[in-house]
């Protein structure tokens, strides 16, 4: 399997990185990231924002890769410290940033784009989501991995947002969600337009069970038993889920990048969706869409000249639709109240039909913009399995327990991330 998202057998004269990642690493083979792809690029000069928890970036795992970001939730700090402890749980961008530009340090545990940087941005409410995506744009990211999911439609303030960082050439990478087993909802960023969204897959290529089943899921990644660094330094090998599939493929990208300075965001999507080795049910499907990506296939130039590319289809016919409208604020472009047709049924049944006919329209453009999430530190509810409504046990671990804060066997049905709370993928033991 590893020798197919290869496409070669690595030769014995092929240049190999000084440092070795751990034996359960076991993407690097598949990859080839030591023979096949570090001797080419390890992801220096590109910025990879990571919309999360912040980053313990003193680690000695970190030593020089963190740069400075913010926090859209507490309105203060800068993101390169990982105790979001009014959200619940920290932790999970740290293990995210270990993937992307682990030095080894301490724990030995590499990421797959070490020399590229991590902007990390304190984002776990759609709102700060979508603030964050225009933040990382604006700040010089080229990557932005969003390894977080909220339930429903892409909200027009987040889609906006991504249109933003579109235009600054920055390609926008989400997990496809962590629920494929359950209630299997469409999530966002992922169902987003013009967003990479990442299912995930075992050391076999076969699709975890967890992983989100959904049209919007376009390919795969590495994300059973991917561990990571926790915020104490400390390797933990099992955890799983689709927000690691979405941190290794925004490692992938960054050595793309890295690699190819000049090529354009779409057409480094493209390219990794057309060279995808599909894995699934035949052609395209929802569970790992086009099939795991093999970022060395674009390295050897082993990839269509020309194909189709989904994720910016779907954007480009967004952004058609919109047109002048996709970069004024929301409430510039919601649906004016048509007062010729309000005058109208005034006309004919007085003041109690004009009085229904803009109730009833206010309660339709409610109603379709969704619930507004609170935004400030406390409030609400802690995104699930982060302290707060846990996810429903699998037969292992989620978070390493601390006493009072992170139940090991959750209890009773499954409950649903409230509303404007990501369901930040927990790692989960498999």
């Amino acid at each position: 399997m590893a020798l197919a998202v290869l496409g070669a057998v690595v030769s014995p004269g092929a240049a190999a990185a000084d440092a070795k990642p751990l034996a359960g690493q076991w993407w690097f083979s598949t990859w080839g990231v030591n023979d096949k792809l570090w001797p080419k690029s390890k992801g220096q000069g590109v910025t990879v924002a990571l919309s999360d928890t912040g980053v313990q970036a003193g680690l000695p795992d970190f030593t020089g890769r963190i740069t400075p970001g913010t926090d859209f939730e507490t309105g203060s700090g800068n993101g390169t410290t990982d105790d979001n402890s009014a959200f619940g749980s920290p932790g999970h961008g740290t293990y995210m940033a270990s993937l992307i530009v682990g030095q080894g340090g301490r724990s030995g545990f590499l990421g797959v784009a070490p020399e590229a940087k991590v902007l990390p941005v304190v984002a776990q409410t759609s709102v700060s989501i979508a603030k964050g995506i225009r933040y990382a744009a604006d700040h010089g990211a080229k990557v932005i991995n969003l390894s977080q999911a909220l339930p429903g439609a892409c909200p027009i303030d987040m889609q906006q947002a991504v249109h933003h960082a579109l235009s600054k050439d920055a390609v926008v990478v989400a997990g496809a969600g962590n629920d494929g087993n359950g209630s299997n909802q469409s999530m966002h960023p992922a169902n987003c337009r013009g967003v990479l969204s990442v299912g995930s897959v075992d050391p076999q290529f076969r699709p975890w069970e967890k992983t989100q089943r959904q049209s919007y899921v376009k390919v795969a990644a590495p994300g059973v038993r991917a561990g990571g660094v926790g915020p104490d330094g400390k390797h933990n090998p099992y955890f799983s889920g689709t927000s690691q599939a979405s941190a290794l493929t925004a490692g992938m990208v960054a050595l793309i990048r890295s690699r190819y300075p000049e090529m354009r965001n779409r057409e480094v999507v493209r390219q990794l969706v057309a060279s995808a080795l599909d894995i699934d049910a035949k052609g395209r499907d929802d569970r790992t869409g086009y099939g795991i990506i093999r970022p060395n296939r674009i390295f050897i130039g082993d990839v269509p000249k020309t194909s189709a590319n989904p994720v910016f289809d779907e954007y480009d016919r967004w952004a058609a639709n919109h047109g002048p409208d996709a970069e004024k604020p929301l409430k510039e472009i919601e649906t004016p109240i048509a007062w010729d047709a309000v005058a109208y049924l005034g006309g004919l049944g007085g003041a109690a039909v004009v009085a229904v006919a803009v109730v009833g329209f206010m309660a339709m453009r409610k109603k379709r913009q969704g619930p507004r999430p609170a935004t400030g530190p406390g409030q609400g509810m802690p995104p699930a399995g982060f302290g707060g409504a846990p996810h429903p046990p699998q037969g292992g671990q989620q978070y390493p327990p601390q006493p009072g804060r992170f139940p090991q066997q959750p209890q009773g049905a499954p409950q649903a991330p409230p509303p404007g709370r990501p369901q930040f993928h927990p790692p989960q033991d498999r």
